[in-house]
């Protein structure tokens, strides 16, 4: 697995004992975040989930779960006090060249009010494919459509 080292940030594997931080990371990074079994049942589902450390704290986490020739982000998070800093690029780009030789395709779902993981998103290639309607829970009750990104992969892959 390649170690990204961007200013003593490593990326690795996530492992169980990590479910209880990534739930943490979550609860401060999403207005609906995934909970501490979630991230247990993703892992013991054998989705892909690597973690950007500093030191001892997670800072950013990436779940994938893939089919045949496709991969689809499930979740990313970046620690509140990490944004802007580039980390969610450098995550994104490395996790990118993490992926099994046999994915072709990256897919993902966006909150149509997250413009900055939209431009990010687009910075990295991916195409807005399309909208979910009424997909997620908004806080005020309401709900907020879901922009569908994709990557095709290619010769992207390093």
């Amino acid at each position: 697995m390649t170690c990204l080292h961007y200013t003593e940030l490593q990326l690795r594997s996530a492992v169980a004992d990590d479910c209880a931080s990534l739930a943490q990371l979550a609860k401060s990074a999403h207005s609906h975040p995934w909970s501490e079994a979630q991230y247990q049942q993703s892992l013991s589902a054998g989705h892909y989930c690597w973690v950007l450390i500093q030191g001892d704290d997670i800072i950013a986490c990436c779940v994938i779960i893939s089919l045949f020739d496709q991969a689809e982000i499930l979740d990313i998070a970046v620690s509140p006090a990490r944004r802007r800093q580039g980390l969610a690029e450098a995550l994104l780009s490395s996790v990118k060249t993490e992926l099994p030789s046999e994915i072709e395709r990256v897919l993902l779902e966006v909150r149509v009010s997250n413009l900055a993981a939209r431009s990010l998103y687009r910075k990295l290639g991916f195409s807005e494919d399309g909208i979910r309607k009424n997909y997620y829970p908004a806080q005020n009750g309401m709900r907020e459509d879901a922009v569908l990104m994709s990557l095709a992969l290619n010769d992207t892959q390093s």
